[in-house]
């Protein structure tokens, strides 16, 4: 099962509220904070820690009996070759991060995972012929005519979203290239849901993961990739008071 916690940075606009949330995150994650200039990125990067203690109680809760008390963990971190980041004390814990506009995002799964969010905005003109593949782009012609303005738009937001989640599991991040994957959607029913697939990588061997859309937030795409096949995703909003 792949668990997503996510949350919206508004509450953490009083001052009180950061604070008290401020003290439930790690040390190394406050550390973060205070090295972020900007307000916003300081909200994003402590509610990002928060949602990290969240998971990671509610993992280790099925085998241990973790009390909601036992907020912060100590948590200290690990990096991959190309910096993603590991937990150094809980190596069966996988977990991975995500923000856009208001929101934060945070998936946890016994195995490597990657996340995506994305807030939809108005497409930049050309922006699919500079970073999607050729094969991407045609299949985005061919239903552009018949799904209407708004349904193009999901479309090609949930298409971003997938190509993002997919290189933050590999770990390599942006160096890989949008345009070196290609998205192939599951046919459900005789009809082209949009909801889940596989997407392959044109230069490794190790190119196949599964991906699945989770739609909870209305004007965002969210995406989950995974190198085994999703069977269960467990949704979690949280609500700071």
């Amino acid at each position: 099962m792949i668990r997503l916690y996510i949350a919206d940075i508004a509450a953490l606009s009083d001052e009180a509220v950061f604070q008290r949330y401020f003290e439930k995150i790690d040390a190394v994650r406050q550390e973060k904070v205070r090295q972020c200039r900007k307000e916003t990125d300081k909200k994003r990067s402590l509610l990002a820690g928060y949602l990290i203690q969240v998971g990671v109680m509610d993992s280790q809760s099925e085998e241990s009996g973790l009390q909601t008390d036992a907020i912060p963990l100590s948590l200290s971190y690990s990096f991959g070759e190309n910096g993603k980041p590991y937990f150094r004390d809980y190596p069966d814990i996988y977990f991975n991060l995500s923000h856009s506009g208001e929101h934060v995002l945070c998936a946890i799964s016994r195995e490597e995972v990657g996340a995506d969010i994305q807030e939809h905005r108005k497409i930049k003109a050309g922006i699919a012929e500079r970073f999607f593949s050729d094969e991407d782009r045609r299949m985005l012609k061919q239903v552009e005519k018949g799904i209407g303005e708004a349904a193009f738009r999901e479309l090609f937001y949930r298409m971003w979203t997938v190509k993002e989640a997919h290189m933050k599991l590999t770990g390599i991040g942006m160096k890989q290239g949008m345009d070196t994957t290609v998205i192939h959607f599951t046919e459900d029913f005789g009809a082209k849901k949009y909801e889940k697939g596989i997407i392959n990588c044109k230069t490794e061997q190790k190119s196949g993961a599964y991906f699945k859309i989770c739609g909870k937030i209305e004007m965002y795409s969210i995406a989950v990739c995974s190198y085994s096949e999703i069977a269960d995703i467990y949704i979690k909003e949280i609500m700071l008071d």
